[in-house]
């Protein structure tokens, strides 16, 4: 018996050109541009997400070409190592790998190019050990990363230079304004918690990767906003979180994760501010698992937006992140992305049950990699075939 496969047909740009073609559902980026498009400079490692030989650009953002679905890429903008050629940049790189002899084999070289020059253009300054922080999911088997960290240096010291005719390619985000925010410390009252207002600290952030977020919730601006000020209920509606206690306003969080064979679970620190007025807030913090000897730290601002309805509200996130330690091979591009926005609408779920009257499950206790593929593989559904 023979079984008739359904193809789909897909359109993008890449390196700069609309291309189409018809796809099986489960035909990957990194085959569609390989066996479809002749673009063989994309390499296939471990077909897994985890080595970074294929990563490219997607809308200006490195992604894993071998785990990101061609069909889910419709209407988006791609961009493999042969479309760096006018790309002075990338330019620069090359001719940088060459003189500090930043390959052997070359077989990473390709998805290694594509990671670095992001990490030039993310970060505000940049260290040797940022730059090994950074690159912790692209794996070379040849060179120990010493002509590596070497060439992005060398680079990344001449940016600015290289990239004079694209301002928007070099000037940081606008950090948010907390002039007239107030820093809060928790009181236990009745059985609830009162905030009492503190002066506010410094809020400057450091040089963490950045990204953002928009989630809708079916309730009232007013009513999201209060939950979002009380810690103890809006702390245990992060997946995998768990607020241990409460000191003045530092909070004690916990947070267990499990990806694949990988099991942290992170104990830390961290602060909480807000604003009434303009129904914005902060939260910051770090922490570190013992186990895998992972380190994590981060900020999340935040802000509570309604629409003309009253019925409504949106949530805004713009979320810093850093990871060290075996779990920085998670913290690339549009891997972490999707995870991070998998985690919004796991979270938009939770805060609309509880306002709804429910509880949250036990089962978020820990945030496993499947309960975040589910809602990623829905979001991707979402996206191809509508609500």
């Amino acid at each position: 018996m023979t079984t008739k496969v359904s193809l789909s047909e897909v359109t993008m740009k890449v390196n700069g050109e609309a291309v189409s073609g018809h796809v099986e559902a489960r035909t990957s980026l990194a085959d569609f541009l390989r066996d479809d498009l002749d673009l063989t400079g994309t390499h296939l490692g471990c077909e897994h997400g985890v080595c970074g030989a294929c990563t490219v650009e997607m809308d200006g953002q490195p992604v894993r070409a071998c785990i990101t679905l061609a069909k889910a890429c419709e209407g988006r903008s791609v961009r493999t190592i042969e479309g760096g050629d006018d790309d002075p940049l990338m330019g620069a790189l090359q001719d940088a790998f060459m003189e500090f002899h930043g390959l052997q084999c070359g077989f990473c070289t390709p998805g290694m190019l594509v990671a670095c020059r992001d990490i030039i253009l993310r970060h505000r300054t940049l260290t040797d050990e940022q730059i090994r922080i950074a690159l912790g999911g692209n794996i070379c088997r040849c060179t120990g990363y010493v002509g590596i960290v070497n060439a992005v240096r060398s680079v990344f010291e001449r940016r600015d230079q290289l990239l004079a005719g694209d301002q928007a390619l070099v000037t940081p985000p606008a950090q948010p304004d907390w002039s007239g925010a107030r820093l809060v410390t928790f009181k236990r009252t009745a059985g609830h918690m009162e905030a009492v207002e503190a002066a506010p600290s410094d809020g400057a952030g450091g040089d963490d990767q950045t990204l953002r977020e928009t989630i809708t919730v079916e309730k009232p601006v007013d009513e999201v906003w209060a939950f979002l000020s009380d810690v103890e209920r809006v702390v245990p509606c992060v997946p995998g979180a768990r607020l241990l206690s409460v000191n003045g306003n530092e909070l004690e969080v916990e947070m267990e994760i499990s990806l694949g064979a990988i099991r942290a679970r992170f104990r830390g620190t961290g602060r909480y501010r807000f604003d009434d007025e303009s129904r914005k807030g902060r939260m910051e913090g770090e922490g570190r698992d013992a186990r895998s000897g992972s380190s994590a730290a981060g900020g999340l601002d935040f802000a509570v937006i309604g629409d003309e309805s009253g019925k409504r509200c949106r949530i805004e996130f713009v979320a810093s992140y850093s990871v060290t330690g075996p779990l920085s091979q998670f913290s690339r591009g549009g891997l972490v992305k999707s995870f991070v926005g998998a985690m919004a609408r796991m979270f938009a779920d939770n805060v609309q049950r509880v306002l709804s009257g429910g509880q949250v499950s036990d089962k978020g206790s820990r945030l496993s990699v499947v309960q975040l593929t589910l809602n990623v593989v829905k979001s991707w559904f979402r996206a191809l075939f509508g609500k």
